[in-house]
């Protein structure tokens, strides 16, 4: 007796099923994504869906490969859009940078999700998921196929869309957000050799500061944490790198450290306590990493998935929104002066391409740890970064 064939990938039930998958990550993030909860969307049982594409590892692979059919899709119909316009010299540009952000928030949103779940994954083991550049590919030639005629440009602005997005669908009903949006879109685009208008600057800043209000609650502690306090703070801290945002817990943290469920909570009474602590754990050390006036990068590989993590579980848990809106805001805080300095911006001008240079560089990072490819040197990281385009 022969064993039973299973159905191809790409017949229309096995696209249902894939599609179901990906409604239930774009609800409730790849974490929530099981097997019980695919077969509860699509209506089938469990065993249904194991017998068509086994276990979840097998799965996820799956949802892969229909994401990159996806993004395909949406390529030809983003680029049929301005067939025959150079975008540049219609000085269009802008607009269709902020066009693709907002569909991913909109019309794309399950797909944008899902794209950076996937990332997310990958980018703590790229060997589970072989075909992540092959998206990513997908997904920047929309960039290159409105640009043929200047890959570094088509580059900046993927890699800045690919750190925008997850703020851009968690936050694209707050005004200021979108304003700051705009703010950075234009500095990443803004002719370098144009001279820095003071007002530039403080329209940027002021924006800013008014994202401060909503992101109050995640400003940092006043003081650092001593003691028993100092060493939960950094256990935290490694629960989160290794295992995400999603996995931290009183007990998560005890398991890791060996330290008394009670005794983390007579420290950190709550979830959101030991949460804060951890996330700040996690910013003095990238602090403490970063040498004045060097050639270091501008963000680890832990703040690189932290703060995306923290905006995409913001979807669902209101208690990460603060901290994803003070890490978007703050986008090139620690890092403004190395940056301007590289840049030959005059220190607190032109904040607005500053950010937009770090946001892209923050962007190939995660390009680069999800498919495992070693990251450029800083200096060719900023020599495409900061090259010249047209003035917006």
């Amino acid at each position: 007796m022969t064993d039973p064939v299973k159905p191809d990938r790409a017949t229309a039930g096995n696209i249902a099923i894939l599609d179901a998958a990906r409604a239930v990550i774009a609800e409730q993030g790849l974490a929530g994504m099981s097997l019980r909860t695919v077969a509860q969307q699509a209506g089938l049982s469990v065993g249904a869906i194991s017998y068509r594409f086994g276990d979840r590892a097998a799965l996820v692979a799956a949802i892969l490969e229909r994401e990159i059919a996806v993004k395909t899709a949406e390529r030809v119909d983003w680029t049929a859009r301005v067939r025959g316009v150079d975008p540049v010299a219609a000085e269009i540009l802008p607009d269709l940078v902020i066009a693709w952000l907002e569909a991913g928030a909109g019309a794309r949103r399950t797909s944008a999700i899902v794209t950076c779940e996937l990332a997310l994954l990958a980018s703590r083991d790229p060997a589970a998921l072989p075909g992540m550049a092959t998206l990513f590919a997908a997904v920047d030639a929309v960039w290159s196929d409105l640009l043929p005629d200047d890959a570094g440009l088509a580059r900046r602005i993927a890699s800045y869309c690919r750190d925008e997005q997850p703020f851009s669908i968690l936050l694209s009903g707050d005004t200021d957000y979108r304003l700051l949006r705009q703010s950075t879109v234009r500095g990443l685009l803004r002719d370098p050799g144009a001279a820095v208008r003071p007002a530039w600057g403080e329209w940027h800043m002021g924006l800013v500061e008014r994202l401060a209000v909503p992101a109050a609650v995640a400003l940092g502690q006043t003081t650092v944490p001593e003691g028993a306090k100092a060493v939960i703070a950094g256990h935290a801290a490694d629960v989160i790198v290794a295992q995400g945002v999603a996995a931290l817990s009183h007990r998560v943290v005890a398991q890791a450290s060996g330290i008394a469920v009670s005794s983390i909570a007579h420290h950190y009474p709550s979830h959101r306590d030991v949460l804060f602590a951890g996330v700040e754990a996690i910013y003095r050390r990238m602090r403490a990493g970063i040498v004045a006036g060097g050639r270091t990068p501008p963000s680890s590989s832990d703040i690189i998935r932290l703060t995306h993590e923290c905006a995409l579980h913001a979807l669902s848990n209101p208690a990460f929104l603060p901290f994803a809106i003070d890490m978007r805001r703050r986008r090139a805080e620690n890092v403004h002066p190395q940056i301007a300095e590289w840049l030959d911006i005059p220190m607190g001008s032109d904040r607005a391409r500053v950010q937009a240079v770090v946001m892209g560089l923050i962007g190939e990072g995660l390009l680069n740890l999800a498919t495992g490819h070693p990251a450029p040197v800083l200096a060719e990281a900023m020599s495409w970064m900061s090259g010249t385009v047209r003035s917006f």
